[in-house]
């Protein structure tokens, strides 16, 4: 499968579709503030599951991480799916996230 990506604002969306599919096509890269949002799903380059997800989620919330959603459509699941800050999910899965994170902490980075 052959896949285009587009940025009508310079970088700040990308957009990927099937090659000559103008149809369909999903955000990959959302920047807001300087900050890239990514989903799970395109971190890990897989499902993460429902487990992995809450624990995801959860630990966003604990640590005070603004989160946005997207509405995707696969063969298998519609629906929104949640949008991270990739350093957030960095650190997260290095396993340098604790109680004590906050949003301000992950900026500085």
């Amino acid at each position: 499968m052959k896949y285009i990506y587009e940025s009508p604002n310079k970088g700040k969306t990308v957009y990927k579709r099937e090659f000559n599919n103008y149809n369909k096509r999903k955000i990959i890269i959302k920047k807001e503030n300087n900050m890239e949002k990514i989903s799970l799903f395109d971190y890990l380059g897989r499902k993460a599951g429902q487990e992995l997800g809450l624990s995801v989620a959860t630990a966003a919330g604990k640590a005070g991480v603004t989160t946005e959603t997207r509405y995707v459509e696969t063969r298998t699941y519609k629906g929104d799916v949640n949008l991270y800050p990739k350093a957030f999910l960095d650190l997260y899965f290095r396993g340098g996230l604790n109680e004590g994170t906050s949003e301000k902490q992950l900026l500085k980075g």
